[in-house]
């Protein structure tokens, strides 16, 4: 059993994300409603652990599940397995339990920056034996990672000032930024072989030029130069650019098939958060919701529903059956979407219970995850 479970990143990593963000977001949900402190040792505040472990556990687990995998099929060289992806696994595990195990602020930041280096290192390995140099960002990103997880941590301890936010923002809009670069690998792939009658995407040349540029435009505008008036511009011209991207993707088989409708939702969400963020601009109150758009909307959907298919794809088991309450999950994340984001527009009052709901449904859909997912990712492949 743990020689198939530590076979392949995306087994133990896929799995214990969702088993960590089911405990973690219901710790969240309970910290926020009762006010109460994340723990005796309180090194992170209460938002700023909900924060970092969206970005740094959660977030960048399912983004290194997928590229140990999907580096397999690019250099056709092993990834880390064994006793390896075993100290990598446990060493993210560490992470995420350390604020509440440890009470020396050193020692938390310590074993939580461990992580990223080490899989900067194991990402690198395949790559560099092979010579595949088109790859080579993914390891300067997960550096770049683990630098601002560096900045961070340093700012708890007192060494710098000021520099948590500003990390941990970045290193958002940079995991949404692996995600639009997946996606552009997969999702067409996806779609077009996912449905009953196989159709060919459209791809646009000049689009697939402006996708990374128009992202990072719009990130160095909100971020660093903070002009309202060209964030707003570089926004939306952010979202046309990954709108025509996606209706070349999209064929209206797609409704058909929840591991394939999953992904589009996903990235819908990335073009509703850029408009949000535009309006946000003149309209301070809807930043918040405009980010979720980006978290839940982007990062909670497109993650679950990667974790989905390439779990079934890369088990030797049919895509056209998935488990039965995927489908269920999936309908609960967009509703803890819609909740966090769209409610409180219409119900203002109600802006505090969205953030409960929303939070609770996130746990719920989580919890499916595993419940579907977790003899899957320990079994053997299905076709041997």
């Amino acid at each position: 059993m743990k020689s198939v479970f530590f076979s392949i990143g995306f087994r133990p990593l896929f799995l214990l994300a969702t088993l960590f963000s089911t405990v973690l977001m219901a710790l969240w949900v309970f910290f926020y409603s009762t006010q109460q402190p994340l723990s005796s040792f309180d090194y992170y505040s209460s938002v700023t652990w909900h924060v970092h472990e969206m970005i740094f556990g959660y977030g960048m687990a399912v983004v290194a599940g997928f590229l140990l995998t999907a580096i397999r099929n690019w250099t056709r060289v092993q990834t880390v397995n064994g006793i390896n992806l075993m100290l990598l696994v446990l060493v993210w595990v560490l992470g995420r339990i350390a604020p509440f195990v440890f009470n020396q602020a050193w020692l938390i930041a310590l074993v939580d920056m461990l992580f990223l280096p080490l899989l900067a290192v194991f990402v690198a390995i395949p790559l560099v034996k092979t010579g595949n140099k088109r790859n080579y960002f993914m390891v300067g990103m997960i550096v770049l990672m683990a630098l601002l997880n560096l900045l961070l941590h340093l700012d708890k301890l007192g060494v710098v000032q000021n520099t948590a936010i500003p990390a941990y923002k970045t290193a958002f809009y940079i995991i949404i930024a692996l995600i639009i670069v997946m996606a552009g690998r997969v999702f067409p792939m996806f779609s077009q072989n996912g449905v009953p009658v196989r159709y060919q995407v459209v791809k646009y040349p000049i689009i697939e030029k402006l996708v990374m540029p128009s992202y990072f435009v719009f990130i160095l505008s909100l971020l660093f130069i903070g002009s309202p008036i060209l964030t707003a511009i570089t926004a939306i011209l952010a979202a046309l650019i990954h709108a025509i991207r996606l209706k070349g993707w999209y064929n209206r088989q797609i409704w058909q098939v929840p591991l394939v409708w999953i992904l589009h939702v996903g990235y819908l969400f990335l073009i509703i958060g850029l408009v949000m963020t535009a309006i946000s601009q003149y309209i301070p109150s809807l930043y918040f919701l405009a980010l979720h758009a980006f978290s839940i909307g982007t990062l909670g959907i497109v993650t679950i529903g990667m974790m989905a298919r390439v779990s079934i794809g890369h088990t030797g088991r049919d895509l056209r059956f998935p488990p039965k309450l995927l489908k269920p999950a999936f309908i609960l994340m967009v509703l803890a979407v819609i909740v966090r984001v769209f409610v409180p527009l219409v119900v203002p009052s109600i802006y505090l219970w969205t953030i409960i709901v929303s939070g609770s449904l996130w746990v719920v859909t989580s919890a499916l995850f595993v419940l579907s997912y977790a003899k899957i990712l320990v079994s053997p492949r299905a076709d041997g």
